[in-house]
């Protein structure tokens, strides 16, 4: 039987009582990203490194937050200008589908390359590290795990991001602070670039998604102003 689901005094957001008797809250809409004067309030809430660095690497490769936890420092390459995700969400029910097989690379974006530049100032790195694992917490064949077996290693960092962004945003003064979650940056990301004028083929290669997944998620009209487009150039730097 279906959950019955009640509107909430927040326009968008509906509420439901789970068979144990626990509230749970489901968004209409899951397209909502940021415009550019939300996100510059967003990240200039932080002041611990990794975190803000974290909510940065979202921004500016658009990647799952699965996919972006599993980052290693090996995976920036900092002389080509590229990133690279190898552990990449796998669609077993689409066959006709392989938007990057077991990994995705291309390149990021200037600006990007400079805060990572920055947040490895002074550290001593070992390439074969996660950035934002605890690499001591991690088996000794994490690396050669499934997805589904790593999922109990980072997912209580995944959630304690998710949370802390919601926190951040509400401070933001973000009114419909509720429709934002980590995957929304990843949205943000899709609808920034398509700013750039990218080819549709290698957007949807970086986002690990086939065309008519990309149009149904990002298929709405671009509504920035002149000057909203200037303030996404200057947070994104150079775009390749």
């Amino acid at each position: 039987m279906a959950l019955e689901l009640k509107q909430t005094d927040k326009e968008g957001l509906l509420i439901g009582i789970r068979t144990n008797g626990k509230n749970y809250s489901v968004r209409t809409d899951r397209r909502r990203y940021f415009f550019p004067d939300e996100w510059n309030r967003f990240i200039n809430q932080f002041t611990n490194k990794i975190h803000r660095f974290f909510f940065i690497t979202a921004l500016h490769s658009g990647g799952r937050i699965m996919e972006i936890l599993n980052l290693k420092h090996k995976d920036i390459d900092l002389e080509r200008g590229t990133i690279k995700f190898n552990t990449v969400k796998q669609r077993k029910a689409r066959k006709d589908f392989n938007a990057g097989g077991k990994s995705r690379g291309f390149f990021i974006t200037s600006n990007f390359i400079k805060e990572y530049k920055s947040f490895i100032r002074n550290r001593k790195i070992n390439p074969n590290d996660y950035i934002f694992l605890d690499n001591k917490k991690l088996p000794n064949n994490y690396d050669s795990l499934q997805n589904k077996e790593k999922k109990k290693y980072y997912s209580k960092t995944a959630v304690a991001y998710s949370t802390l962004m919601k926190r951040k945003i509400k401070k933001s003064n973000i009114k419909d602070w509720y429709n934002f979650a980590p995957h929304n940056l990843r949205k943000t990301y899709g609808n920034w670039m398509r700013t750039f004028n990218i080819e549709m083929a290698e957007l949807c290669y970086r986002l690990g998604h086939d065309m008519d997944t990309f149009m149904l998620h990002y298929g709405s009209s671009l509504i920035f102003t002149p000057e909203e487009r200037r303030k996404i150039e200057k947070i994104m730097g150079d775009v390749k």
